[in-house]
């Protein structure tokens, strides 16, 4: 497990000690929880297993829509 420091508003904060007394764990565990839970990190996981071997930016490309066509061009 990696140990990071973030800053987040008071706002947020109290709501993640709220949300980890009612779930009785710390505020450590709720955040990796609603992070997992989040669909552009399961993404981003699934990614990075499909290909364990060859690093964290290794991408399988067969699994990644098409980038040309969602890439917006503004003019």
């Amino acid at each position: 497990m990696e140990k990071i420091s973030i800053s987040i508003s008071s706002e947020l904060h109290s709501a993640l000690i709220r949300a980890s007394l009612d779930n009785g764990t710390s505020v450590s565990r709720q955040i990796e929880t609603y992070l997992k839970e989040h669909p552009v990190i399961i993404k981003y996981i699934n990614e990075i297993r499909a290909e364990p071997d060859v690093g964290v930016y290794a991408v399988n490309p067969k699994r990644l829509k098409d980038s040309k066509k969602s890439l917006a061009v503004s003019s």
